[in-house]
């Protein structure tokens, strides 16, 4: 192969290398861990409410929240208030176990299974243990993991 031909072939290899790299799909981040921690926050915070300090609830409902979620949590929050209050619902987190599902730098989903235990006149008074499971979709907002969508299962 005379030297010519060899650095053809050699700009050539480049080219078609430089051109392979430019058209290869980018490389894209996990999700970090704090956005599965916010998911986890956000489902203890949703499964602990008290009908008696419900202000307290909402407001941090809406501290976690971001989209469409924390807009139909706005909307529906007189209606959900009036029911618990009307049945002295009380809630607490026992657990939560969560895990990242997909994502990347800027959103990932994180499904949420809470533990709770809920007292209220229907239970007459009584503790009830229950699972709750929820998919939640995490943004990231200015450095924030805010929870901008729901799905309960």
């Amino acid at each position: 192969m005379s030297r010519s031909t060899f650095f053809a072939t050699l700009m050539i290899s480049a080219a078609t290398c430089a051109a392979a790299l430019a058209t290869a799909p980018a490389a894209v981040a996990a999700p970090p861990e704090e956005a599965r921690l916010a998911g986890c926050e956000f489902g203890t915070a949703a499964a602990t409410y008290d009908y008696a300090r419900f202000d307290d609830h909402a407001r941090r409902m809406l501290e976690l929240s971001t989209g469409d979620f924390r807009t139909e949590f706005q909307n529906f929050r007189t209606n959900i208030q009036t029911s618990a209050e009307a049945v002295h619902a009380r809630a607490e987190a026992n657990s939560a176990d969560c895990r990242i599902v997909s994502g990347d730098d800027n959103r990932a989903e994180v499904t949420v299974d809470v533990v709770r235990t809920v007292t209220s006149d229907e239970t007459e008074g009584l503790p009830e243990t229950g699972r709750v499971s929820m998919t939640v979709t995490v943004d990231n907002v200015d450095g924030r993991w805010l929870v901008s969508k729901v799905q309960s299962h």
